[in-house]
């Protein structure tokens, strides 16, 4: 199917469905600094800057055995985290959101504030990690401090909330999306747990998991994780970028290039309900009706990357809450994801209408 017609029948259903739904969302919490890296120092006030990650590379390469002074500017503190960037985002299409995480041990931390006064509860159990966010125009490098987060648990949680409370707030879930696997180190507990209490609900919420680059975790715990997704007793998508999807090949011993196909027998290895592929021009999803693909609005001079696959995340969600088809929920996705790195913040309900509209005027061509 053309782009084109992609974006007609998704703007119709979006346009269509106004209904809030309920999400639970968690369950880590950054305060993210968002920094460029200085090529040259022209003034006080003036530099430019390393665009490419390749640039960094070969600068620190050259330097090896003798030494070299970065200079690294702080252009914007923010929210950090997968959880908070993807509720901020999910509230902001105007749904109803209770987060669970690490935004504060004994207060809520300010750059958190906005979010958790429009979320409908929220529950913080362990102070935010740190992260140094090197943004560069081919994407980004997170170099996080997260000793903090050993202290999301199920224990911390059920202090919070115990498990009469937690299993009535479930039960009133639409939608449950773990993020961030790979920095919290107790999460395939709260993961078991919950889905031992989503089996006996007669009413079970989706689950959305997004691992997170888990590069530095094991191959044994991956696959451990992997076996808690395939066992959840309920419709789970798990989504991730395309550096993740071949990690995950790996663990699985699949060996398949092209992405539908790969997110086919992912699919069909986990046995879940659905797999996302989501790499820098557009997005797969595999489920038991087949592989679609939909086109990304790609922009090569993004002026955010930090929170992009948040975002995509929370597209894909509120399309997927809100019925649409998979392929659907793929431009949903991508095309919030293309919002936010050129404007730096998460669309409103109207802003992505518009943005997809915008985009479907000039045939699916560049924005």
């Amino acid at each position: 199917m053309e782009t084109t017609d992609i974006l007609k029948q998704t703007i119709e259903n979006l346009e269509k469905n106004h209904s809030a739904k309920h999400l639970l969302i968690g369950f880590d919490g950054f305060v993210d600094e968002i920094i460029h890296v200085v090529d040259q120092r022209e003034s006080p006030q003036e530099y430019k800057r390393l665009k490419t990650i390749t640039a960094l590379s070969d600068r620190i390469a050259s330097v090896a055995g003798l030494s070299a002074n970065i200079e690294l500017v702080p252009v914007q503190q923010k929210l950090g985290g997968n959880g908070p960037i993807m509720a901020n985002a999910v509230l902001a299409q105007g749904q109803e959101v209770t987060y669970i995480g690490a935004l504060g041990k004994h207060h809520i931390d300010p750059v958190f504030h906005d979010m958790a006064e429009r979320c409908r509860k929220v529950f913080s159990l362990a102070d935010p990690g740190h992260t140094d966010a090197l943004e560069f125009h081919d994407g980004k490098l997170m170099l996080g401090k997260m000793d903090s987060l050993v202290n999301v648990n199920m224990k911390s949680l059920l202090s919070e909330l115990p498990e009469e409370a937690l299993r009535s707030l479930l039960s009133e879930t639409d939608l449950v999306a773990f993020t961030n696997w790979t920095m919290l180190s107790n999460l395939n507990e709260i993961i078991s747990a919950f889905g031992k209490i989503i089996g006996k609900l007669d009413k079970k919420p989706k689950v959305f998991i997004d691992l997170a680059d888990p590069q530095k975790r094991t191959e044994k715990a991956i696959q451990e994780v992997l076996d808690i997704l395939s066992s959840l007793p309920c419709d789970t998508v798990f989504s991730m970028n395309m550096n993740e999807s071949s990690i995950i090949s790996k663990v699985l011993s699949i060996q398949e290039e092209e992405l539908m196909p790969r997110a086919e027998k992912i699919r069909e290895k986990m046995g879940i309900f659905g797999i996302v592929i989501h790499p820098l021009h557009g997005a797969a999803m595999a489920t038991g009706a087949g592989p679609v693909w939909a086109d990304g609005p790609y922009t090569e001079e993004p002026k955010l990357t930090t929170g992009a696959g948040d975002n995509f995340n929370a597209g894909f969600c509120n399309a997927w809450l809100a019925g649409l088809e998979p392929v659907q929920c793929l431009m949903t996705g991508v095309c919030t994801s293309g919002y936010y790195v050129r404007n730096e913040g998460s669309p409103s309900r109207d802003e992505l209408l518009q943005f997809m509209k915008k985009w479907k005027s000039v045939n699916g061509g560049e924005i």
